[in-house]
């Protein structure tokens, strides 16, 4: 496992948090993004909508209630990815719960802030329909992500993210995960992904991002490629955890 840290591009990001990020890239094809976007997604706790599309119909957008079956779902792709199959332990109760889909109320009755922040990857359902169906794609183009999806999309990733504090540097993104299921890889929608994922840091005044990888994991290559330092490597950073049942002893 290592520490790992990053600036993408105009953002000041850097990474030192945790990715049990699969592999995002075998090998790199740049995609190009057009100015026409998705509507804005209704219900969010995020400071600004984002979506951004390619010329396929491929988009990444803000996780909607409707989604989180599908997200547990790779959730536990990933940890069979990352040889850890009995790794997850979350239900799809608990996402909503936390990422504030039920739009639960603190003592004061105020809406209380979700514990994290998610967007998903989407494209058309077929992989074999991702280089332009025009036709198809068509309908596509006026898809708005606050509603339900039509049939003919699929969730291909999903991120998961949440905002921590560093004392040199202020507010940070620490991202926990970061997906993208194998038949859609190589494509370039890692970079896609990444990219989305650094302008939101941006615009929400953070510092740099956070996260961890397995030190095997072949995204390694793609992460230094999107500007990421290895923290183990550079500054020997190692990351520790205080697990549930010592916390308990530590209580007792």
């Amino acid at each position: 496992l290592a520490v790992v840290s990053c600036a993408v591009q105009s953002c000041a990001v850097r990474r030192n948090g945790r990715i049990w990020g699969a592999e995002l890239e075998r090998d790199h094809t740049p995609v190009r993004e057009t100015s026409d976007c998705c509507a804005p997604v209704s219900k969010t706790h995020l400071p600004q909508a984002m979506a951004t599309r390619q010329d396929n119909g491929v988009i990444v957008r803000r996780t909607q209630k409707e989604d989180l079956p599908e997200v547990i779902g790779m959730i536990q792709e990933l940890a069979d990815f990352e040889k850890m199959p009995d790794g997850p332990q979350l239900t799809v109760d608990d996402l909503i719960r936390d990422g504030g889909f039920d739009e639960r109320r603190s003592a004061d009755g105020r809406a209380a802030p979700p514990v994290f922040h998610s967007f998903v990857l989407e494209a058309p359902a077929d992989p074999d329909d991702c280089p332009a169906n025009q036709e198809r794609l068509t309908s596509m183009r006026s898809v708005d992500p606050a509603n339900a999806r039509p049939l003919t999309r699929k969730l291909i990733g999903y991120a998961i993210c949440y905002y921590a504090y560093s004392t040199w540097q202020g507010k940070s993104l620490a991202l926990e995960d970061i997906y993208i299921r194998p038949a859609y890889r190589g494509n370039g929608y890692g970079e896609l992904f990444f990219r989305a994922l650094a302008k939101h840091a941006q615009d929400t005044n953070c510092s740099r991002i956070d996260f961890h990888v397995l030190s095997w994991n072949p995204a390694t290559k793609f992460y230094h490629r999107m500007g990421a330092v290895d923290l183990t490597e550079t500054e020997a950073w190692h990351f520790y955890r205080v697990p549930k049942d010592a916390i308990g002893r530590l209580n007792a």
